[in-house]
């Protein structure tokens, strides 16, 4: 499940022609891309509309397109194991089934990523920015970091249960997911070095996923994940 702004249709490219489209595997899986609506630009709505018909991929939901809707994309999906990466992720398919294939990975109350497992101070600012109104704790609770993280399928059920679509979510979706998972009582953030967000355009062999790739960067890196296959 990709994160993704509806104006960014060369991202969505670059992605569909690396890590989601190997049919030679035995375990499938499906990615789709979750944006909303460019709200007053018509054009670009009916793009995505010739978009979504094309590759039947586009999941849109109601709310307009704003980074403090982040939270409201991620509760429309079901998956037996669901990863969730932003569009300047590289998720290596390979590793990713291999792990989940081991026999000591965990299938159930799997929360796993780059996790913040003591919280993270609550901090003002323009994108990040929290009020007191809105969340008065000096620590966020556990939780996995936005750009990529996994959750098995019986977690992602009862975040959707637990979800109010009537009720402003919490703006930071990745933390938010972890005040959910908080409340469950007995689910750990589990640190997982697979996932690496070191910001370079260089292979890492053994990841998950790698943030922050251009979407160049990304073409590259798949690549060289093939020939490692």
């Amino acid at each position: 499940m990709v994160f993704t702004p509806p104006a960014n249709f060369d991202r969505r490219t670059v992605i569909r022609k690396t890590w989601p489209t190997d049919p030679s595997m035995k375990i499938t899986w499906k990615t789709v891309f979750l944006l909303g609506h460019a709200v007053g630009d018509s054009i670009m709505n009916e793009y995505l509309e010739t978009e979504g018909k094309i590759h039947r991929d586009l999941i849109r939901g109601a709310q307009k397109e704003h980074y403090g809707n982040l939270t409201l994309k991620t509760h429309y999906c079901d998956f037996e194991f669901l990863l969730k990466a932003d569009e300047d992720v590289l998720v290596n398919p390979y590793n990713l089934l291999d792990y989940l294939g081991k026999p000591n990975t965990p299938k159930t109350k799997r929360y796993t990523g780059k996790c913040r497992r003591h919280g993270l101070r609550s901090f003002r600012g323009e994108k990040y920015g929290v009020s007191l109104e809105d969340y008065n704790r000096i620590t966020y609770p556990a939780f996995c970091s936005g750009p990529a993280y996994l959750l098995s399928s019986d977690l992602v059920h009862k975040l959707v249960e637990m979800f109010d679509v009537n009720k402003k979510p919490f703006k930071l979706e990745d933390v938010y997911k972890g005040m959910l998972l908080e409340k469950m009582g007995d689910i750990k953030a589990v640190e997982n070095p697979l996932f690496s967000y070191s910001g370079q355009c260089k292979f890492a062999p053994d990841a998950i996923s790698q943030h922050i790739v251009s979407a160049q960067c990304m073409e590259e890196l798949f690549n060289l994940a093939v020939k490692e296959e």
